[in-house]
């Protein structure tokens, strides 16, 4: 038998405050099933202990004396089970109190500043690489599973607190310890103090390391203790937090990128999609747009992830206008549970997200502009697409996941790792395809790094944004300096001059820089030759060295996105045999259920700039599936209705209902 998180699931979490240890459990569990979810996530311990713990080092929430039982945990935990419900225990070893802290100030945070704490509401943050983390922790996980058959654990805030709960920065944290592991890690280098220091990436290198380790002790610690339990954030399952913040750019497909990039590299790993309720932490009582909300769910379960809501306190005592819609998505994915059983990523274009950790923020932040352009031309022209994280190339090489694809898009990255140099070579060795875009498949030399690419090396970058102002690429070279052809695209965040090899093939017309102020004086542009990108001689491999993603995520022309799709298109072939025809409003995610297609289509007609309001109802879609079996028939889930569907030749053609917020199709070919 599987575990229980193996199989789809809906998750409710009440994120409790100190005087809500009294609450009525029953009520409680009486709302969370009735909005459809079949497991709870509650407080257990950490900065206020929700048990009568014993252990010094965790302080006992005062409010349990107002419980008959002094035990909410052990409360929950019984009444859930006699419901069939699995119960969770909310950890947060991020603070103590400052009576813990007195006694231990090894454990904490020390400031890069004035060598002090970091206080908030009377709790002491503690630095992750300290005692009470590496130590101390599993001590408190021991006294939980000694005492409650609890389903599961999920550890908040597991990261170095560069940050307080205001967003205020406060540096890299100074502990002894953190000095030795530092050093220990990086051959002796002084530790940063934040990212105006020499050697600061290199220590989120080792920041990630240090908690990436510590995760994994704690997992196989709970699995020796407590087989059956589920370590939210880990091997069992894939904890993601889909939320908002203050201040941050809102990029619309968040949820759809994260959670396509955790199930495209495994996807036998479950995934939850931990939806907030609230706008930011510093706004908790304030409620998520509902839309916006509802957003974070359908994306999440588009793409194969359990749904999971959270709140602050006990149901009811803040009105939070987003759960009415999050109930309605919720109870549509417990009705439609089989639908969502085993569940795999079915397109064959994959894009590749840039490794947050490969490279300076700067240069991150670049690809990641890119990605996000060559995103949405994929997106608003509705070619199925995975997103494929390039830390994970090499393990989806060794456990097949890359023989799923057709065509692999790679996004402005610099500077390949070995192990996925070697991966994206054998990939096109055995029949794929390769996009690449910007510096994509060069080395910080210049010289190119994958085999089958159509050039040698870079032998001029243009960086500079005032030497790309007034320079484009286009089908058709201008005539006299004067006379222009449509389209004509601009070129923006970078272009690269390469040495092409003998047998490559070019295609468009780059345009270098001529005048472009005052009017009067703007034109001269002369085609010198250089093509706008290039395939090899086998039309397997394609280069665009200019930062095609880029010009469209920022100056939003469609003629950048058409070269990006209509290049996709001609390596993709016949490959793909779902198509559609819908407003470029619809997002399409692609998903296996054994034979099964299951096709999500998201309605994103109400994206706002920092939200989403109400959609427009959106009709007159096709879906065309070529080759589809004669039994082939398709249904609308939403609508809850079957779909008119005609033949041409062998291809299925379905008549989609009305789209309103989602709709899910799925067709069967039995």
């Amino acid at each position: 038998m599987e575990p229980w998180y193996r199989s789809p699931f809906r998750m409710f979490q009440t994120n409790l405050l100190e005087f809500d240890a009294d609450m009525d459990v029953e009520k409680v569990l009486d709302f969370i099933q009735d909005f459809g979810c079949d497991a709870w996530l509650v407080n257990g311990g950490g900065i206020l202990s929700f048990y009568p713990t014993k252990l010094e080092h965790q302080t006992r929430n005062p409010y349990l004396d107002k419980r008959p039982s002094g035990d909410l945990f052990g409360d929950a935990v019984e009444a859930g089970h006699r419901r069939g419900m699995r119960v969770l225990a909310r950890m947060d070893f991020s603070k103590v109190s400052e009576a813990v802290a007195d006694r231990h100030p090894d454990w904490l945070f020390v400031s890069p500043k004035d060598g002090g704490r970091q206080v908030m509401e009377g709790q002491v943050s503690v630095d992750p690489s300290s005692a009470y983390y590496q130590e101390k922790l599993f001590e408190v996980v021991d006294e939980m599973i000694d005492n409650y058959p609890l389903d599961g654990f999920f550890f908040n805030m597991f990261r170095f607190a560069e940050y307080d709960y205001a967003k205020r920065y406060h540096g890299v944290s100074q502990s002894e310890s953190c000095r030795r592991g530092f050093a220990e890690f990086s051959g002796g280098k002084p530790l940063p103090k934040g990212p105006e220091s020499p050697h600061y990436d290199l220590w989120r290198t080792y920041a990630n390391e240090v908690t990436r380790n510590l995760s994994t002790r704690i997992a196989e610690h709970i699995k020796r203790r407590r087989p059956d339990a589920c370590l939210l954030r880990s091997d069992d399952l894939v904890f993601f937090e889909a939320n908002n913040e203050v201040g941050r750019e809102l990029w619309h497909h968040h949820v759809n990128e994260r959670v396509s990039a955790f199930r495209t590299q495994r996807p036998q790993r479950p995934v939850l999609c931990h939806c907030v309720t609230f706008i930011d932490m510093p706004y908790r009582i304030a409620s998520e747009q509902p839309e916006h909300f509802a957003q974070h769910l359908i994306q999440g379960i588009s793409r194969g992830a359990n749904p999971s809501t959270y709140i602050m306190g006990v149901p009811g005592e803040i009105e939070y206008q987003s759960l009415g819609v999050a109930k309605e998505i919720v109870r549509f994915h417990r009705d439609n549970n089989e639908v969502y059983r085993g569940l795999t990523p079915a397109a064959h274009i994959g894009l590749v997200r840039p490794d947050v950790l490969a490279t300076s923020m700067a240069r991150y932040n670049e690809s990641n502009a890119e990605f996000r352009g060559l995103y949405l031309s994929l997106q608003e022209k509705h070619l199925p697409f995975d997103v494929v994280p390039m830390e994970g190339i090499p393990d989806m090489a060794s456990n097949g996941g890359l023989k799923r694809y057709s065509v692999l898009i790679v996004p402005d990255v610099s500077g390949l790792k070995p192990a996925a140099v070697q991966a994206l070579d054998a990939f096109v060795a055995s029949g794929g395809r390769l996009l690449l875009t910007g510096r994509s498949g060069f080395d910080e030399n210049d010289l190119a790094q994958l085999a089958a690419m159509p050039a040698g090396r870079i032998t001029e970058r243009t960086t500079d944004p005032h030497a790309l102002k007034s320079v484009y690429v286009t089908e058709r070279a201008p005539e006299e300096g004067r006379r222009y052809f449509a389209p004509v695209s601009p070129v923006f965040g970078a272009h690269y001059r390469v040495e092409a090899k003998a047998d490559s093939q070019g295609r468009l017309v780059f345009l270098p820089q001529a005048a472009y102020g005052p009017p009067e004086k703007s034109y001269g542009h002369k085609a010198d030759g250089t093509p706008a990108y290039y395939l090899d001689g086998a039309g397997r491999v394609a280069l665009v060295p200019w930062t095609v993603g880029r010009s469209y995520h920022e100056l939003g022309l469609s003629t950048s996105r058409d070269i990006v799709a209509d290049l996709v298109r001609e390596l993709l072939g016949n490959d793909e045999p779902l198509s559609a025809e819908l407003a470029e409003h619809i997002e399409l995610t692609l998903q296996h259920r054994g034979n099964d297609l299951v096709i999500h289509l998201i309605n994103l007609s109400g994206a706002r700039r920092k939200n989403y309001g109400p959609h427009v109802t959106i009709g007159g879609g096709r879906l065309r599936l070529a080759g589809a079996a004669p039994s082939a028939k398709a249904r609308a889930l939403v609508a809850g209705t079957d779909c008119e569907a005609t033949r041409e030749g062998k291809d299925l053609i379905i008549n989609l209902p009305d789209i309103e917020r989602f709709e899910v199709v799925l067709i069967q070919e039995h």
